[in-house]
């Protein structure tokens, strides 16, 4: 009879507590939170223990860019605030091609830009404020930084020198070699904001071709006294060019050389050409051959000059050759054996006034 009375006692304990207990327990399982959506808050009532459980239960869905003031496994409770703001697109405007990007709200330009340059992995110039914030279709105007390889050719000059010489009267200038510019080649990284070049980097320079300096000589020599001339040796008198002189004559003369001499004629053996060849036998200043014709560098003996060659007699410097340069002169022959008899020697060549 005691057992019996005190099961019924429990029994009874039992019904009372779950009545009081189990409404409360009901009503913790329920929670009140505040969820605000870009700005406009709503109270809800929901079961969902954690954030990612109410934004299921709610429906509600995340795009890139959107922000949420609390994590997806955040414990929820009465009184919690959920924030979300919604991600916006703005437009790009880049030298007239325009395209739309996402942004996060209170996204700097700065942090924009960040964000863009990752995204299409080039670098961009902004002209304005990078802490400003951005705002929904806003157009933000950049400018695409753009590198290029240019490969460039300079000149470069040539020096000029001037060296002194004995073989030359003082007071003489020739111009004994010609300058000649270099080359060379320059390679560039550039790197242009639109279509100006903002700044460029020396990659390599090779020098392609040796600048060759400018050489002039310069006459140190001293002029010797003036010496009573030989008469001339007898050449052919053919011509009208006096080649033939009196052992008495005596001439003036404003400048003499020491030259070395060699002798030519109009054949083959000295210009390549055979009678009947175009040009046979007259001169670089038009004059036909003859004797008493020498063959002079006009950089030192002007083409017209009256000239007394020792050894040879009186002469005019009418004609030029290739290997006559400098302190060089030719005679004429119009025999091959007389050219040949002739050969090399050293001569003094007076410039008759």
């Amino acid at each position: 009879m005691k057992t019996r009375m005190c099961l019924i006692l429990f029994v009874a304990s039992f019904v009372i507590f779950a009545s009081l207990h189990v409404p409360v327990m009901a009503d913790a399982e329920t929670r009140t939170i505040f969820y605000v959506e870009n700005g406009v808050g709503t109270t809800y009532a929901t079961s969902a223990v954690t954030v990612q459980e109410f934004l299921k239960e709610r429906e509600i869905s995340l795009t890139p860019r959107d922000t949420l003031s609390m994590g997806y496994k955040d414990i929820l409770e009465t009184g919690s605030r959920i924030e979300l703001k919604r991600g916006f697109y703005v437009n790009v405007s880049i030298e007239g091609a325009v395209q739309r990007f996402k942004v996060s709200q209170n996204t700097t330009m700065g942090t924009f830009i960040r964000l863009f340059e990752q995204e299409t992995n080039k670098p961009y110039h902004f002209s304005g404020s990078l802490v400003k914030i951005l705002t929904p279709d806003e157009t933000v105007f950049l400018t695409e930084y753009r590198e290029a390889t240019v490969v460039e050719e300079y000149e470069i000059p040539f020096e000029t020198q001037r060296q002194e010489t004995e073989e030359l009267l003082k007071g003489t200038e020739i111009l004994d070699q010609e300058g000649q510019p270099g080359k060379k080649i320059n390679t560039y990284k550039v790197i242009y904001l639109g279509k100006e070049e903002h700044s460029r980097e020396l990659i390599s320079e090779v020098i392609e071709t040796e600048p060759l300096p400018e050489i002039t000589l310069i006459g140190v020599a001293l002029p010797t006294p003036t010496p009573t001339p030989k008469p001339p040796v007898a050449v052919a008198s053919t011509g009208n060019l006096g080649a033939r002189a009196s052992s008495t004559s005596e001439f003036s003369y404003s400048q003499v050389y020491t030259m070395t001499s060699t002798a030519y004629t109009a054949g083959p053996e000295s210009t390549g050409k055979s009678p009947g060849s175009p040009g046979y036998g007259i001169t670089a200043s038009g004059m036909r051959v003859q004797p008493g014709v020498v063959s002079v560098d006009p950089r030192v003996i002007p083409l017209g000059t009256r000239l007394y060659v020792e050894g040879y007699g009186y002469s005019i410097a009418a004609d030029t050759g290739g290997a006559i340069q400098g302190n060089k002169i030719d005679v004429y022959f119009e025999k091959l054996s007389d050219a040949l008899n002739w050969g090399r020697r050293t001569v003094q060549v007076y410039v008759l006034n």
